[in-house]
């Protein structure tokens, strides 16, 4: 028969319902009753059960304070354990269980904004792999018209042999197919919902510049070295270095100058785009996905080259340095980290830490002072129903009768207690009306056989 586990908060629980009313027998008990409690608070998730025993042990002990005709000095004694002693260990454990909840929440959310930004790298990756397919059909396409506008004029050509035309006409028949299949291959790697571009294929990084200028930008581009043609994928992947960075530059950069700087070498050509800081005065600009740059770095990787792009002093520096000859990869792409959007953290679990926080701090306060003022009313009542005159207890004689010297006394004593064995029950007054007055004397008169036996003043 299996034995069924008991939750760890419910048996803590279970060792306060246990060891708190055995601090009536042993006080000894209070120094440990903390850690229980402590637990309790800390591994028990339902705080209802802990609220269940509280209420009945408050209960227990008023019941016990009134059968045992105990002294107000305890109902104050148990009001302050029942306010403040008991609730203060249970919340210090529910504060710790909202900050470890908490602590473990940002973790796991931190972990879902890691793969989340994974995925928005990938998903910017194959979108600018699919732009490069869609440049790529646009030079293999116009290549492709261009062999079957020829192989066209030669099929009719008069002065070629019959074959020969017909041979042509193979040619012609077969780059139209090539360039239907381009098409439909690009077609389907086209991000769904992307736009066709508008923008001519052959537009130029000083055609991006002009543009620019003309929006109101201070920009300006400069060429050195021997001007040649470029492969089709360096080429593209120039002109969007400088298109993503004269795009940046915009949003985040409003009224910088940016300068472009294009170098051509027999073996590389280099795109550097810097800026200044943004103009004092201009609007703080909108917040972004921040994909660019990963697409930007996708681009540039795949035409072999290499992409710098960060702060360079007061403005930014873009610089990518992409080989002409030999230096396209196929590789798979390294991961790159997306920026991550701002933690949020769990407004439940900052609300209930909030609480249990200000319960920590307000329940110790507001206990003082209901401690104090339950004390001080106590000690107004007794001051006005239980203060025996000094005067009136030196006429007090033992062996007077009962009746005669409760004619006598005040409206009720502080303490009245029996003495099993004897029977004799005895009496406690103040012995002044001052409330705060800690060095009065307390009159203790005995009776025993409906006679007075003893009168005597007790030092506090």
């Amino acid at each position: 028969m299996r034995i069924p586990r008991i939750p760890a908060g419910h048996a803590a629980l279970a060792c306060v319902a246990v060891a708190a009313p055995l601090c009536a027998v042993r006080p000894w008990l209070l120094l440990l009753l903390p850690v229980p409690l402590l637990l309790t608070g800390r591994l028990s998730g339902d705080p209802r059960p802990a609220a269940a025993v509280y209420a009945a042990l408050a209960a227990a002990g008023a019941a016990w304070l009134l059968w045992t005709d105990q002294p107000a000095g305890m109902w104050v004694t148990g009001a302050g354990l029942t306010l403040f002693a008991v609730p203060l260990p249970w919340l210090v454990g529910r504060y710790l269980r909202s900050a470890a909840a908490l602590e473990r929440a940002g973790w796991e959310r931190a972990r879902i904004l890691e793969n989340e930004a994974g995925l928005v790298a990938d998903r910017a990756r194959l979108r600018e792999r699919s732009r490069i397919a869609g440049e790529l059909h646009d030079a293999v396409g116009h290549e492709l018209g261009l062999l079957s506008l020829r192989a066209g004029a030669l099929e009719l050509a008069g002065d070629l042999p019959g074959h020969r035309r017909a041979q042509a006409a193979g040619v012609r028949e077969a780059a139209a197919r090539a360039a239907d299949r381009l098409a439909e291959s690009v077609g389907v790697l086209r991000a769904d919902g992307e736009p066709a571009p508008l923008r001519p294929a052959d537009e130029t990084p000083e055609d991006l510049v002009s543009r620019a200028r003309d929006a109101g930008m201070d920009t300006a581009l400069v060429r050195t070295g021997p001007e040649q043609p470029l492969p089709v994928l360096v080429d593209r992947a120039v002109h969007r270095v400088v298109q993503e960075a004269l795009t940046n530059s915009a949003r985040h950069a409003p009224g910088a100058a940016v300068r472009v700087r294009l170098e051509t070498s027999a073996d590389a050509v280099t795109v550097r785009v810097a800026g200044t800081a943004p103009r004092e005065g201009e609007p703080p600009p909108a917040a972004r996905g921040g994909t660019g740059l990963v697409g930007l770095r996708e681009r540039v990787r795949l035409a072999g080259g290499t992409l710098r792009a960060g702060p360079s002093g007061p403005g930014w520096t873009v610089e990518a340095v992409l080989p002409l000859r030999g230096g396209a990869s196929s590789g798979g792409a390294g991961r790159e980290e997306a920026p991550v959007p701002p933690l949020d953290p769990h407004r439940r679990l900052r609300r209930r830490t909030a609480w249990a926080l200000g319960l920590l701090a307000g329940i110790p306060a507001a206990a003082a002072c209901a401690g104090y003022g339950l004390l001080l009313v106590l000690t107004v009542h007794q001051a006005a129903t239980a203060t025996l005159e000094p005067a009136v207890f030196a006429h007090l004689r033992p062996g007077q009768g009962r009746a005669e010297v409760e004619a006598l006394l005040p409206e009720s004593p502080l303490t009245r207690r029996t003495d099993g064995a004897t029977g004799r029950e005895c009496l406690l007054y103040r012995s002044s009306a001052q409330v705060f007055d800690p060095g009065s004397d307390r009159y203790r008169l005995c009776f025993d056989e409906g006679e007075l036996v003893s009168a005597e003043a007790v030092r506090r």
